[in-house]
């Protein structure tokens, strides 16, 4: 008999934990800016949605920085993937470092000519309803208001869509 209880004990707690729901993993947005190591450690938020979302925005921010990022599919769905930032695409990540703003990418524009800023990539290592993840990569284009521009390097991103 006793047995047959640890028996049924052990497959109760089996089927509890077996189908208790998955955490999510913690938000995260790291990257280097101009060499220096910077982690983002509020203000996280994603697109919602499912899936394949023909545009995607997450961002992420702390008390020095802030990184709001863009991808447009045109018109396809968003899957994993390389997006480089290309004249005509929207794909862009807009940073500000206090009140100093940086762009690099395309963005939409009222009056044409649209002009490409800096240089870069977002790779989508994997994405579905619950989360986004993947790394960047980009150089902005130089600020009007400082006469600089940023070298932001070795990015990885992890943000929960809910």
């Amino acid at each position: 008999m006793k047995v047959l209880y640890n028996l049924a004990a052990t497959c109760l707690l089996f089927f509890f934990f077996a189908c208790s729901k998955e955490k999510d993993q913690p938000n995260f947005l790291k990257m280097n800016v101009n060499g220096s190591p910077v982690e983002c450690n509020t203000g996280f938020r994603a697109t919602k949605g499912a899936a394949g979302d023909k545009t995607i925005f997450f961002e992420g921010k702390n008390a020095q920085y802030s990184f709001n990022f863009f991808l447009d599919g045109q018109g396809s769905d968003i899957t994993s993937g390389s997006y480089d930032f290309v004249t005509g695409i929207q794909r862009n990540v807009t940073m500000y470092e206090g009140t100093d703003g940086y762009g690099a990418g395309y963005f939409f524009c009222l009056v044409p000519p649209c002009l490409l800023q800096g240089s870069g990539r977002i790779t989508i290592q994997g994405i579905d309803k619950k989360h986004i993840q993947g790394t960047f990569e980009f150089i902005t284009g130089t600020s009007t208001a400082t006469g600089q521009f940023k070298t932001v390097s070795n990015g990885t991103f992890y943000i929960n869509r809910d």
